[in-house]
């Protein structure tokens, strides 16, 4: 099962995720592509510099987190990217419930 995590700050706003456990399935490889997108998008399209987010990750996959710093702000397209994953993540988690296990956390 893979389990995703989606950290929140006090106003309920995503700010980070952990992604844990992908194996071979099609439903591992769209949690994976939109995570990964997310990542990419944040880094290529915001003005965030890697100062502003801690991003560590397995390079034999399984397992990435990713959080925004404590004074970094989601004003600058991050928080909309993060807003799009998750939308993205609840929606393959409601069709494969047995396959995703999602938890939001503060």
């Amino acid at each position: 099962m893979i389990n995703v995590r989606i950290y929140r700050n006090n106003e309920k706003q995503a700010i980070g995720f952990t992604v844990k456990n992908h194996g071979e399935s099609l439903v591992c490889a769209a949690v994976s592509m939109l995570v990964i997108n997310t990542v990419n998008s944040i880094t290529s399209l915001t003005s965030l510099s890697e100062s502003d987010f801690r991003c560590d990750y397995n390079e034999g996959g399984g397992f990435i987190t990713f959080f925004l710093n404590e004074t970094t702000e989601r004003d600058y397209g991050a928080g909309l990217l993060l807003d799009a994953m998750v939308l993205g993540l609840e929606s393959v988690t409601e069709q494969h419930p047995k396959e995703v296990e999602l938890k939001e956390c503060i």
